[in-house]
């Protein structure tokens, strides 16, 4: 299912306030990632970003730099 882009936007940074709060702050920042895929009408430059966010996920970062990039993608995209 997609959805536009200022939902993904909005959902992604309530779920980016309460990252660190978070029981699996990991699987929050996956979700993150997921609610911004699955949204249309990103500019290719955007897309970049948010495929660099979900490679850098994959690196299995520590759980303290997450937040931080976080806010810088939905900073950069938003």
């Amino acid at each position: 299912m997609t959805v536009s882009r200022p939902e993904a936007l909005a959902s992604a940074k309530k779920l980016c306030r309460t990252l660190m709060s978070a029981p699996l702050p990991q699987v929050r920042a996956q979700t993150i990632f997921a609610e911004l895929v699955r949204a249309k009408g990103w500019d290719p430059a955007h897309q970049d970003l948010i495929a660099a966010f979900g490679e850098w996920l994959a690196s299995r970062p520590p759980p303290a730099a997450l937040k931080a990039r976080c806010e810088a993608l939905l900073a950069a995209i938003g």
